[in-house]
């Protein structure tokens, strides 16, 4: 008779996830005990060690990685580097031991009150209803840790993986095909203003990839920065194109930036910060544009004036010119001013601006 646990092992071949990442306890013995010897185990005596090791094997070889944890103590002492693999948008499948489902109600030791202990930084989080749903709901964590590029966390409570399982759906796809590119309508607005940078620059984050970026950078000529507190590198750190870490205060990122007209920011926070400073992140007359594949940084991030246009903005109702003179000693150059008003006209070729003086 095959039984989930059986099921859960083909799951995981079939995704790649033969390399085990673990600090187990006693809710994982019927797991872990005689595992196939197609499958790796690799032992770390703290949960940190865990996934940090997870997340190296992960971003080394390009693909999710397999951890698993002993309910309460071992996820809640995972949590920080769960944090940590979350924000450099690191697949990984977590799975979590739980007590015996069929007295959880009880509250038996070592039952983990497990949901929410992660917080918000999982991608995705499921205690299968039912024993028979733990294979898919792995095969889905794989799906949605590639999707959001983080880690995705399944809680299984140890009797499960010998219960029956024969014949059952799978609640995940075989396949997933994930949109590789955008169309060129789309991206013709930032080619535009990438065109007409007269003095270009890339902020590169954990979400870019090296060679694509790479290749635009050497088109464009332009330097590249690392985003702050950035712990993966977005961009080769001995390209002579590299041009070190942005700072993490306003004050120094808008001197740092200042002699760009535009700045283009990909698979990084607009702009990473630390300490708070008062003022606006780049100086009058430096457009900035994202490029990223996560919804949630897009949505947060300072719009500008190209990002608007692209939203189906036709023009702009009033322009205060007031913004120029905000958070500064100094009133701005006439240099400034026209490149900053220059700024504005040219993302909206043929539309209406009306300017307040």
């Amino acid at each position: 008779m095959s039984t989930v646990r059986d099921a859960a092992f083909d799951v995981l071949r079939s995704r790649g996830l033969t390399t085990i990442f673990c600090n187990p306890g006693s809710t994982e013995v019927s797991l872990l005990t005689d595992l196939p010897d197609d499958l790796r185990f690799v032992l770390a005596l703290h949960e940190a060690s865990v996934v940090g090791m997870a997340t190296g094997w992960a971003i080394g070889n390009e693909a999710p990685a397999l951890v698993v944890l002993h309910t309460t103590a071992g996820l809640g002492t995972a949590v920080g580097a769960i944090a940590t693999a979350r924000v450099n948008r690191v697949p990984l499948v977590i799975l979590v031991g739980q007590q015996d489902r069929r007295h959880l109600a009880l509250e038996p030791f070592l039952t983990g009150r497990l949901e929410g202990l992660a917080g918000d930084y999982p991608v995705w989080v499921n205690q299968p209803a039912r024993a028979q749903d733990v294979p898919g709901a792995l095969a889905r964590a794989w799906h949605e840790a590639v999707t959001a590029r983080g880690p995705a966390l399944v809680t299984v409570p140890m009797d499960d993986w010998q219960a029956p399982f024969d014949g059952e759906v799978l609640a995940a796809p075989v396949r997933l095909l994930r949109p590789a590119a955008v169309p060129d309508a789309d991206l013709a607005p930032l080619v535009r203003l990438l065109a007409g940078a007269r003095s270009p620059a890339i902020v590169a984050g954990a979400g870019a990839g090296w060679e694509p970026l790479v290749a635009l950078a050497e088109r464009l000529r332009c330097p590249v920065f690392q985003e702050s507190f950035g712990a993966r590198a977005g961009f080769p750190q001995d390209h002579p194109q590299y041009a070190g870490v942005l700072p993490a205060d306003r004050e120094r990122l808008r001197e740092r930036l200042a002699p760009h007209d535009v700045v283009l920011a990909v698979g990084a926070p607009v702009f990473r910060q630390y300490v708070y400073v008062p003022g606006p992140l780049v100086a009058p007359g430096t457009s900035v544009a994202l490029v990223t594949d996560d919804p949630a940084e897009a949505h947060r991030s300072p719009a500008d004036l190209a990002s608007a246009r692209d939203a189906g903005a036709e023009g702009i109702g009033l322009y205060r010119t007031e913004f120029l003179f905000l958070d500064r000693a100094e009133a701005p150059s006439a240099e400034e001013q026209r490149r900053a008003y220059r700024a504005v006209l040219e993302s909206f070729p043929g539309g209406k601006v009306v300017v307040r003086t």
